[in-house]
């Protein structure tokens, strides 16, 4: 009997080979540390990161942070500023002093949106600040665009002592509008087709299955595709970036 076919690593994305010239490459995931003390709120964060093909670990105070995020160092951090045992603020500064993540992209969230809450952001070292209240599927745009921004190798210099402006973001109501009526849906017949696409373990042709429609907003529509496998099982390619992963 023949080896069972290899299946890839649940942690990376796969490049698609559209022409079947050469064998795919593999792409690792980005990663992303969330820091907030509230569970509920850690969890959205979680499912929307997660719905962008995003691998995502919590954290609910600061010294459990510093301490994964220097394991491991993250592509990108989301904090709040009120966590526990060390905050936000303070948060910032050590990740920015530490070698390993001195240019991760941080993203500050605070419930002040005075102009000195954003000041310590600032200071910090914060490259984002978020005045609540705002729609997380804004977060979630400005973290597509860092990451892209970052993954293109222009990487951010910080200085500690002189940080650079951070962007502080008030939510339009446009802008929430078009969020909340911006259709989601599931369809067979989808605006853009999908690609002849053949399977990376045992490179069998994948069946198309259906599509997923989404986004942040209709300005910025999404489009996944779902390929089954009969030997390796499902895969999820998405339009806008490109790639294809293992689903579920």
């Amino acid at each position: 009997m023949g080896a069972a076919p290899r299946r890839p690593r649940e942690d990376s994305v796969i490049i698609p080979n559209m022409n079947n010239r050469t064998a795919p490459k593999t792409a690792p995931r980005p990663f992303i540390l969330v820091v907030d003390g509230d569970a509920d709120t850690r969890q959205l964060y979680r499912e929307m990161f997660t719905a962008e093909g995003y691998i995502v670990e919590e954290c609910d105070d600061g010294a459990e942070a510093l301490g994964v995020a220097i394991c491991r160092t993250p592509d990108l951090i989301v904090m709040e500023t009120l966590i526990r045992r060390i905050d936000g603020f303070a948060l910032c500064q050590l990740l920015r002093k530490d070698v390993a993540t001195r240019l991760v992209p941080i993203v500050v969230v605070t419930a002040a949106a005075t102009g000195g809450e954003r000041a310590r952001a600032r200071a910090a070292g914060a490259d984002l600040v978020f005045a609540k209240p705002f729609k997380l599927e804004e977060v979630v745009e400005t973290v597509q665009q860092l990451l892209e921004r970052s993954s293109g190798g222009a990487q951010p210099t910080v200085d500690s002592a002189a940080p650079s402006q951070p962007h502080v973001l008030t939510p339009a109501v446009n802008h929430r509008r078009e969020s909340r009526s911006f259709a989601r849906t599931r369809t067979t017949t989808p605006p853009a087709a999908p690609p002849a696409l053949r399977c990376p373990a045992c490179d069998a042709s994948l069946r198309y299955s259906h599509s997923q429609l989404g986004g942040v907003s209709a300005r910025q529509p999404e489009q996944w595709d779902y390929f089954e496998c009969g030997r390796c099982g499902t895969y999820q390619y998405r339009h806008r970036t490109r790639l294809m992963r293992i689903a579920g």
